[in-house]
């Protein structure tokens, strides 16, 4: 639970937490002492979140309450939080803007959006096209690939990329690049590759079924090629938000520390280590590589040598 408590940093998850401990050990509370206690919180102080609605729900979806109105933390109970206003606007943000509609069937999309008529985008979307350039035809043609994959993976059928046959896997999203990345098995070469969608021409939905057995095949390719680096990052110049853009694709924990700094755990596949010390290097000094030893190595060997390189070369 102390794990938890570190790896979130929500006070509101805490303080729940910290409740649930509390009550555990004998402690009596209303529903209104809860709320008292979650509305004690600094983001309610300050109305940094006012959706007071939201909380209410969660308080009623967590604890059950005896008949002398005294909360019970029961052992088990399913649950669902309830979603935020701002999670709201979020969702429909993205289901009214263009280049994102490969990601949802258009019945659905249509559905939320009806559900969510009554609700603000995060965001004006004359704002948004002011930082974004014009679509051109590769951007079309981008989105027209995208969603024939989604597809795929959705029906679990396979797909020929430029002639070449081969089972999709799982699609991923480079947030510091920009770019896609579908993870797939390659019937002629039986392989598993990941390739640059910006890079395919012409995606056809085949007839044919992806057998059960690409699944093995993906974990056992992963499984024998399991590689994790731990960062100690300094939160300094938007480090860790770039640390988080830069290994968006990545499966990571983060655990934030008293001093303000942040360690980060990136799980990858031995076959990217080379991207992975490529981003790490872009983090100049505000990352320093915690384990493994080998790529820590890596890491000081590849800044002796550009220390090396400037000063044989000095401006």
């Amino acid at each position: 639970m102390r794990s938890l408590f570190d790896d979130t940093k929500n006070s509101l998850f805490r303080l729940l937490c910290q409740i649930v401990n509390e009550i555990c050990a004998g402690g009596k509370f209303t529903r209104k002492d809860i709320l008292r206690r979650i509305f004690a919180l600094h983001e309610f102080i300050y109305l940094e979140a006012p959706e007071q609605a939201r909380e209410e729900e969660i308080v009623d979806a967590l604890f059950n309450f005896d008949r002398n109105g005294f909360a019970v933390a029961p052992a088990e109970k399913n649950f669902s939080l309830p979603p935020s206003d701002a999670e709201l606007s979020w969702l429909r943000a993205v289901l009214v803007e263009e280049e994102l509609t490969f990601l949802l069937p258009a019945a659905l999309s249509e559905k939320l959006l009806n559900r969510l008529v009554n609700c603000s985008p995060l965001f004006e979307k004359s704002s948004w096209r002011n930082i974004c350039p014009p679509q051109d035809k590769s951007s079309k043609s981008l989105l027209v690939n995208l969603s024939i994959i989604v597809e795929t993976l959705r029906l679990r059928r396979k797909i020929f990329v430029d002639g070449q046959e081969m089972s999709p896997c799982r699609l991923e999203y480079d947030l510091a690049s920009k770019k896609y990345f579908l993870i797939a098995w390659l019937e002629e070469a039986r392989a598993i590759e990941k390739i640059s969608v910006e890079t395919l021409k012409t995606v056809e939905l085949s007839d044919e079924q992806i057998s059960d057995e690409v699944d093995a095949r993906l974990e056992n390719f992963y499984s024998a090629n399991a590689a994790e680096v731990s960062l100690e990052v300094q939160n300094t110049r938007n480090a860790v938000e770039r640390c988080f853009a830069l290994f968006s694709s990545f499966d990571k924990k983060a655990r934030l520390q008293d001093d303000g700094t942040c360690v980060l755990t990136i799980s990858y596949s031995a076959t990217d280590e080379e991207e992975i010390l490529e981003k790490i290097l872009s983090l100049g000094s505000a990352a320093v590589v915690i384990a493994p030893q080998s790529l820590r190595e890596r890491v000081h060997r590849r800044f002796a040598e550009i220390n090396a390189l400037y000063e044989k070369n000095p401006r």
